[in-house]
């Protein structure tokens, strides 16, 4: 299993760049399974229970190694 290494604040910072994330959303980690799965650990803002919701969210990066490079901080910039 291989995890991002980057700090809190930067990991938030690329994962926007990377998903376009939504106000409140939050990611605490990104990991990928030996079997190559990506997982997003993460929480997003609930606005009909007014309250965060903590999941994973299982991307096909299969088509952007770049950026999920960019995410586990082995490159500082990425073009998909």
């Amino acid at each position: 299993m291989e995890i991002s290494k980057l700090e809190p604040i930067e990991l938030n910072k690329r994962a926007n760049e990377v998903f376009d994330l939504h106000p409140g959303d939050y990611i605490y980690s990104i990991s990928v399974n030996d079997d190559g799965q990506t997982v997003v650990s993460m929480s997003e803002y609930a606005v009909e229970i007014k309250d965060h919701i903590d999941f994973k969210y299982l991307p096909d990066m299969s088509g952007r190694p770049e950026a999920l490079n960019y995410l586990l901080g082995k490159r500082n910039d990425f073009h998909d």
